[in-house]
């Protein structure tokens, strides 16, 4: 079995004398779940599907744990996770911060060197390019806009799968909207939600 992969054009920002390089990126086929994990470590251990499927439930709850406790978690074979955190910008001094402004960001992780040589071996197989229906860019505001009085809010991913454009194209769209006062920005960096302005 192989992998399918599709080539993406790179932003625009990027381009050379005019043109823009490809790069590959993954077609992912399915996303596989702790059932599936579970039912498939069943066929080749003695152990049933759930009891690997509570095993694994207990993993991530201990790993969790000690994550919050402040400690980095190492996994032979899979990986190594440790915590980021957020801290509020323009501070030159430790006395003008609070403990209560630090808080949690996102959960690193990087891969081991075992499972990153096994993944070289992966066979890739590249998948037919569709050729997507371009929007012009006042098409593309509108259909924006149309789908925020259905949903409310939208994300820049969302964006990108209404117009079948890159995520520069979606941010473009996206801040001449916020720049019109018709939509205002919500949140902050992979949080962030766009919806329309009352």
């Amino acid at each position: 079995m192989s992998a399918k992969y599709k080539l993406t054009e790179n932003p625009p920002a990027s381009a050379k004398n005019g043109i823009q390089n490809l790069h590959a990126r993954i077609v992912p086929s399915r996303t596989a779940t702790i059932d599936d994990l579970a039912a498939e470590i069943s066929t080749i251990s003695t152990f049933s599907s759930g009891d690997i499927k509570g095993l694994l439930e207990s993993f991530t709850q201990v790993v969790t744990n000690r994550l919050k406790n402040g400690e980095n978690v190492n996994l032979d074979g899979l990986g190594y996770y440790s915590v980021s955190l957020d801290c509020p910008k323009d501070i030159t001094s430790e006395k003008r911060i609070r403990a209560e402004s630090i808080r949690f960001r996102n959960v690193n992780f990087r891969c081991s060197n075992k499972m990153k040589a096994s993944l070289k071996s992966m066979k890739l197989e590249r998948v037919p390019a569709v050729k997507k229906k371009e929007f012009t860019g006042e098409e593309r505001l509108q259909r924006i806009i149309s789908k925020m009085n259905e949903l409310r809010t939208v994300t820049c991913t969302d964006c990108m799968g209404i117009n079948q454009c890159s995520r520069y194209i979606a941010l473009q769209d996206l801040n001449l909207l916020i720049e019109s006062g018709k939509i205002e920005k919500l949140g902050y960096g992979k949080n962030v939600l766009y919806m329309l302005r009352p």
